[in-house]
C-alpha cells in the first residue's frame, strides 16, 4: 500500500515538472485563496476565537441595562450596581468601570493618562494579579480610603523607568495624591486603552442619583451558571427595580453580554463581512482549480483508459488523482501561508489606531501555530474539494467508447465546466457589489458635508481637577476664559468647547420630555445626543445658526437655563411648527428653553455614523464638567498656534499637563476607521475575484475553442465568415458571464442587506452600484474571450477539418 501511494507520489511530481505552466497557475490560484483566508482568520482567531487572557474567560460577562428586551446594552448608574450587588444571586464578583481621564504629575512632567475607576472586585473577577505590589482592597472602595493607584506595565516603563522600588510611590492625579500599590503584568490591559486605574468610592450623593448612567459594569458568574440562567435571575431583579423605582426602570431590562461580543461593537459587522469575502474568493479560486483538472482529464482520458486496461482498479485513479490535488494544495498552502503573513501586515497596517487599541486582540495579529493548523487543513480541505470530481469523472471510464473517441472531451463535462465557471462569475458579482457599496458608502462619508468644516481645526483635552479647582462655577469661568484668549491669537480665528468632539467614538445621550405634553413611560421617553458647549464653539466649527441666538456669557450659572436644539430634534419634534420659545425637561427635572436652531452635524449614535440625529446643547455655565474638549480654528502655521495654545493653558494654572493638539480631520477619520478597513480589504478581495473569474472564462473559451476545432472547420468550410466565428466564441463566454451575472445579483440582492448596518446613505440594493458591477464583468468576459475569439479566426479551413 505504501509503495503504490509512493509511486502515485512520483507520478504526481514527474506530472508537475511535465506541465509547470497549468500547474503553476493552479498553486498561485490556491495559494491566492488559502492565504487570504489565512490572513482573515488570523484576524478571527485573534479577535473572536483565542480566549481572552483571563481565566474560565467563558464566565465574564458585561452587564448593563436596556430599555427593551434584546435591545443596545447601555451603561447604569452607581446606585443600580449598588443594588445590584445586594441583591445579586448569580455572580459571583460584580465591578463597577467609569472612564476618567486624569492629569498625573506637576508643572512641565504633568501628563494627561486615560484611567478608570474601578471596583475593587475587578481584579478578582478577572483572575488577574499585579506583577509588582498588589491590586485593590475592598476598603479602599470608599471616599477617603481611595488614594491609591496601580499603574499599567506600559506607564511604568514609561513614566516610572521600570523601577521597582515604584511600590509605594506617592503621585500626584489631578490634584491629589495617590500611592502606588501595585504594577500590572505587561499583557494585561482592561479595559483596553487604560493607562492606570483607582478605586471606584462613591459617594452618599452619587449613590443616590439613579438617571446618572455613566457605569460599564463586568461580571463573573458563579461555577455552573449560563448566561442564560443568569439573564433570567436577571429579569426577575429588573421587575422588582421596576415595582420599587418605576419612574426609573419601568419598561427597562438588564441585559448581558459577553465581554468580547460587547467590545468588538461595529466591527464584529467588519469580521463577518471578511470572512464571508474570504470565503467567496476560496470557492472562486476552488472553481478555478476544478476546471482545470477537468481539463486534464479530459486530455489524460487515453491514460486512464490504457491503465484500466492494464488492470488498475477504479479505486486507484481516483486515489491517484486526489493525490495530485493533495500535493497542487499543500504546495499551495505552503506559499498561502508567505502571502498570508503579508497580508495580516497589511491589515494590521490598515487598521486606524483607535480601532486596534478599544478592540482587544487587535494587537495579537499573528500567523501563529493554531493559524498554521488552520492554513494546513484548509489546504487539504481544498484539495478534497476541487479534486474529488474529476477524480471521480476521470476513473468512469467506457472503455470501448473511450479508446473510439481517443482525446476528445464529452458534452457532460463541458455542461460542468460552464457551470463551475457560472459559480465564478455569481460568487465574483456579490464581492463586486459589496466592496462596490462600501466605497460608495465611504465616499459618500467623505464627499458629503458633515454639517461641519474641520479642516484647519485644531482640538485638545482639558481637565480641571476638581481638587486645584473645587466649584463647576470656577471651572466653567476658567474655560470660558480659555476660549476667549485662544479665539484672539494670531493664526487663530475662532475657538470653542464641547463635552464631545463631532463623530467621536462614543455618545452622550440623554432623555428628555416636552413640557406641556403628556409624560410618557420611562421606556418609551425620546432620547437625544447631548453636548455641553461653550460661546463660539459653532462659529469656530462653522455649524450654522439657523432659527433664533447662539449662546453668550449671559448664560451663566444663575440665569435662566436655556439649550439650543439641531434642526433635525425640531424637524422630528416639532414638524410644522416653531420650537423656539419651547421648553424640556432635561436629567433632573429641571426646564430649560430652546433659543436657538442650529444645523444638524453627522454624529456618532450607538456606535454608527449616522447623517443627522436629534442632539441638543447646554451651556457650559448652567450644566459645568470636569473635562472638555477644545477645538481651535486656525488660519496660519501650526506650530506657532501649538505655542500658543500651549501658553495660554499654562496661565490656566500649575499642574496642567501640556495640551496634545490633534487634528479634528484625525478623529473624523478614525470614526471612519471600520468602514475604511473593510473598503480597502472588499475592494482587494473583489480585484482577485475579477482576475480569478477572468481566467477562468479565458479557460473555458480557449478549452471550447480546442475541443470545437473541427466544427468551426466545417462552419468556415460552408461558408461562415471570420467574424462569424468571432461572435459565436465571444457570445459562449459573454452568456457564461451573463447567467453568472444574472444568478450573483440575485443572491446579492438577499446578502447585501446584511451590509446595511455599514453603509451610510447608500441603499443595500443600489442601482448604480449593481449596474456598474454588472458593466464591469461583462467588460472583463469581453477581454477575457477576446482573445481565444480572435484565435478561432486564424485556424485555417482544412487545418481544422484534420483536427477530427
Amino acid at each position: 500500500m505504501m509503495d503504490r501511494h509512493l509511486q502515485d507520489l512520483r507520478f504526481c511530481l514527474r506530472l508537475l515538472l511535465k506541465s509547470p505552466i497549468p500547474m503553476g497557475l493552479a498553486i498561485l490560484m490556491l495559494a491566492l485563496g488559502i492565504g487570504a483566508s489565512t490572513a482573515v482568520f488570523s484576524v478571527v482567531s485573534a479577535i473572536w476565537l483565542k480566549p481572552l487572557r483571563f481565566p474560565d474567560d467563558g464566565r465574564l460577562v458585561m452587564v448593563g441595562e436596556s430599555s427593551r428586551q434584546g435591545g443596545e446594552q447601555s451603561a447604569t448608574s452607581l446606585a443600580t450596581l449598588a443594588d445590584w450587588e445586594a441583591q445579586n444571586e448569580v455572580f459571583e464578583h460584580l465591578a463597577g468601570l467609569v472612564p476618567s481621564n486624569v492629569n498625573m504629575g506637576a508643572g512641565e512632567r504633568a501628563e494627561r493618562l486615560r484611567a478608570f475607576r474601578v471596583g475593587p472586585r475587578l481584579f478578582t473577577a478577572l483572575g488577574a494579579q499585579a506583577a509588582i505590589g498588589r491590586t485593590f482592597r475592598d476598603e479602599e472602595a470608599h471616599p477617603g480610603s481611595d488614594d491609591v493607584v496601580v499603574l499599567s506595565d506600559r506607564l511604568w516603563r514609561r513614566g516610572f523607568a521600570a523601577d521597582p522600588s515604584v511600590i509605594g510611590r506617592r503621585v500626584v492625579l489631578d490634584g491629589h495624591p495617590h500611592t502606588v500599590v501595585g504594577v500590572m503584568p505587561p499583557r494585561f490591559d482592561f479595559p483596553p486603552t487604560s493607562e492606570l486605574w483607582v478605586p471606584l468610592a462613591p459617594t452618599q450623593e452619587e449613590l443616590r442619583e439613579r438617571g446618572e448612567r455613566r457605569v460599564r459594569v463586568l461580571g463573573r458568574l458563579k461555577a455552573g451558571v449560563t448566561i442564560e440562567q443568569a439573564t433570567a435571575a436577571n429579569q426577575v431583579l429588573a421587575g422588582r427595580m421596576a415595582a420599587q423605582y418605576p419612574e426609573w426602570y419601568e419598561g427597562r431590562t438588564i441585559l448581558l453580554r459577553s465581554v468580547r461580543e460587547s467590545y468588538l461593537g461595529p466591527a464584529r459587522a467588519v469580521l463577518f463581512t471578511l470572512v464571508g469575502a474570504v470565503l467567496f474568493v476560496l470557492m472562486i479560486g476552488c472553481a478555478n482549480v476544478a476546471n482545470l483538472l477537468l481539463t486534464q482529464a479530459t486530455a489524460r482520458r487515453r491514460e486512464m483508459v490504457v491503465r484500466a486496461v492494464m488492470g488498475a482498479r477504479r479505486s486507484h485513479l481516483v486515489v491517484q488523482w486526489l493525490t495530485e490535488s493533495m500535493v497542487l494544495a499543500l504546495l499551495g498552502g505552503v506559499l498561502g501561508v508567505l502571502f498570508a503573513v503579508w497580508g495580516t501586515d497589511l491589515i494590521s497596517a490598515l487598521l486606524t489606531e483607535g480601532l486596534a487599541q478599544r478592540v482587544p486582540g487587535w494587537g495579537d495579529i499573528q500567523v501563529d501555530g493554531g493559524v498554521l493548523v488552520f492554513s494546513l487543513g484548509l489546504a487539504l480541505l481544498t484539495g478534497l474539494l476541487f479534486g474529488l470530481v474529476p477524480s471521480l469523472r476521470a476513473s468512469r471510464l467506457d472503455l470501448m467508447a473511450s479508446l473510439r473517441e481517443g482525446g476528445r472531451g464529452v458534452s457532460a463535462r463541458d455542461r460542468m465546466r460552464s457551470g463551475l465557471v457560472v459559480a465564478e462569475v455569481a460568487l465574483t458579482l456579490l464581492l463586486v457589489v459589496g466592496a462596490g457599496l462600501m466605497a460608495r458608502s465611504l465616499h459618500q462619508l467623505q464627499a458629503s458635508s458633515p454639517g461641519f468644516d474641520s479642516q484647519g481645526v485644531q482640538t485638545f483635552e482639558l481637565t480641571l481637577p476638581e481638587a486645584q479647582f473645587p466649584t463647576g462655577a470656577e471651572r466653567a469661568r476658567l474655560i470660558h476664559q480659555l476660549v476667549e484668549r485662544l479665539a484672539s491669537i494670531p493664526g487663530a480665528s475662532g475657538a470653542g468647547a464641547v463635552s464631545l468632539l463631532p463623530m467621536a467614538r462614543g455618545s452622550q445621550t440623554s432623555s428628555f420630555h416636552v413640557v406641556g405634553r403628556p409624560v410618557p413611560a420611562p421606556s418609551e421617553q425620546p432620547e437625544a445626543n447631548s453636548r455641553v458647549i461653550t460661546p463660539g464653539y459653532f462659529r469656530a466649527l462653522s455649524i450654522p445658526l439657523l432659527q433664533g441666538r447662539d449662546l453668550t456669557s449671559a448664560d451663566s450659572e444663575g440665569a435662566p437655563r436655556v439649550l439650543l436644539i439641531n434642526e433635525e430634534m425640531a424637524r422630528r419634534f416639532w414638524p410644522g411648527e416653531t420650537a423656539l420659545g419651547r421648553h424640556l425637561e432635561v436629567g433632573d427635572g429641571g426646564s430649560w428653553e430652546v433659543v436657538g436652531i442650529v444645523g444638524s452635524i453627522r454624529s456618532s449614535y450607538r456606535g454608527e455614523v449616522r447623517a443627522a440625529v436629534p442632539e441638543f446643547y447646554l451651556p457650559l455655565a448652567q450644566a459645568p464638567r470636569e473635562s472638555m474638549a477644545v477645538v481651535v480654528r486656525a488660519v496660519g502655521e501650526q506650530l506657532s498656534l501649538s505655542a500658543a495654545v500651549r501658553t495660554q493653558v499654562s496661565q490656566l494654572g500649575s499642574g496642567l499637563p501640556e495640551p496634545q493638539l490633534r487634528a479634528l480631520d484625525d478623529v473624523v477619520m478614525d470614526a471612519m476607521g471600520p468602514r475604511r478597513l473593510l473598503a480597502n480589504l472588499l475592494g482587494a478581495f473583489a480585484a482577485l475575484a475579477l482576475v480569478l473569474a477572468a481566467g477562468g472564462i479565458y479557460s473555458i473559451t480557449s478549452y471550447s475553442v480546442e475541443q470545437r476545432t473541427h466544427e468551426l472547420g466545417v462552419r468556415l468550410a460552408l461558408g461562415a465568415t471570420q467574424r462569424d466565428i468571432f461572435k459565436l466564441i465571444l457570445g459562449q463566454a459573454l452568456g457564461l458571464a451573463g447567467l453568472g451575472a444574472l444568478i450573483g445579483s440575485l443572491g446579492a440582492l438577499a446578502l447585501m442587506r446584511l451590509l446595511s448596518v455599514l453603509l451610510f446613505e447608500v441603499s443595500p440594493a443600489d442601482p448604480l452600484t449593481f449596474g456598474s458591477t454588472i458593466a464591469l464583468l461583462v467588460m472583463v468576459s469581453l477581454l477575457a474571450g477576446f482573445v481565444p475569439a480572435w484565435r478561432a479566426t486564424r485556424v485555417p479551413p482544412m487545418t481544422a477539418l484534420r483536427a477530427e
